[in-house]
């Protein structure tokens, strides 16, 4: 399989950090802000991971979930108030 996308490419890093490769490499590979969500829960919470989540959905999750981190809240927008 080719891997041609940031989506793809970040899925594959995750899973194979997950599987025991954990290594600097693999996580500088981990750009799509889903993926890198996945890691900073499944994994660990690493800064290197976590400030590739800038999708305000991913970011929202995030806060919630791991931890409510003011450099990953400001990506967090609010569209029900518009």
């Amino acid at each position: 399989m080719k891997l041609t996308n940031e989506y793809e490419i970040s899925k594959w890093a995750y899973h194979q950090c997950k599987d025991g490769n954990d290594i600097k490499q693999m996580r500088k590979l981990i750009t799509s802000s889903y993926w890198a969500y996945c890691y900073c829960i499944n994994i660990k919470d690493r800064e290197e991971v976590r400030k590739n989540i800038t999708n305000s959905y991913w970011a929202h999750w995030y806060c919630r979930d791991v931890k409510n981190r003011p450099e990953v809240r400001r990506y967090i927008k609010n569209e029900t108030n518009k």
